[in-house]
């Protein structure tokens, strides 16, 4: 999940708001101005205030606007970006997940909806909530490293690669994210890494290396290949043990 917001904030701006009484009340999460509307309570506005900050959206020095309001039984995150976001679908993306989190951590699975508006809070693309099905993703941290996984995966076998990745020093007490899933013939572990590596025999090696090891110490000999992705999780490159 901080991977998302880690992406979601570097669109997200300030409003260029003279009067607050059009927009709600408003509150302060470090850095970040959270107006809320009286379609909702000031109690789910302090939630996801809250939630923000645990998250570290509200974290660093530019102030970022930000409005909780409800339409029906629908909330809406309303937030102002800059100019050219509404139209990224990579964005767009990442704001489907946004969503997602937010309805599943703060408001109960309730529906959830992200407006990335302009600077008048005036909403320029309207991103709706995927609808998530048997397979959602969950995730396991350690120290640092989220392990995003499915039901294909055993808790066990997440557990075990996590330790794994301690006990090799994978995990160093910074944010990263890999993706862990199983098909028929084994293991894939997707991993975001730069471009430079991707067509690098030396590093390539090293993760065939890396690949047989997490196999031998962690998942009793079972196969893996590890996919190299971009920083959406594309994959651009694949590594068998092999």
């Amino acid at each position: 999940m901080k991977r998302v917001i880690i992406l979601m904030v570097l669109a997200v701006t300030a409003a260029g708001i003279v009067s607050c009484s059009n927009y709600g009340k408003k509150k302060m999460f470090d850095s970040t101005e959270l107006y809320y509307t009286d379609k909702v309570t000031e109690a789910e506005a302090d939630l996801v205030g809250k939630y923000l900050q645990e998250q570290g959206f509200t974290e660093g020095d530019d102030t970022k606007t930000v409005q909780l309001t409800k339409e029906g039984d629908i909330y809406q995150f309303r937030m102002v970006v800059k100019e050219g976001y509404e139209k990224d679908e990579d964005y767009i993306l990442i704001a489907e997940t946004f969503a997602y989190n937010l309805s599943k951590d703060v408001f109960d699975g309730e529906e959830v909806e992200i407006h990335l508006c302009d600077t008048k809070l005036e909403t320029l693309k309207v991103v709706k909530m995927p609808e998530m099905g048997d397979d959602d993703y969950q995730i396991m941290e350690f120290d640092g490293t989220e392990i995003e996984y499915d039901e294909s995966v055993t808790i066990a076998e997440v557990k075990a690669v996590g330790d794994y990745l301690t006990e090799t020093g994978f995990t160093d007490g910074t944010t990263k994210s890999i993706i862990l899933i199983k098909e028929e013939d084994g293991f894939l572990f997707y991993m975001v890494s730069s471009q430079e590596y991707w067509e690098s025999e030396e590093f390539l090696a090293l993760v065939k290396e890396f690949a047989l090891s997490m196999s031998s110490s962690a998942l009793n000999d079972q196969y893996v290949e590890i996919a190299l992705c971009d920083e959406y999780f594309n994959p651009q490159r694949y590594v068998s043990m092999n």
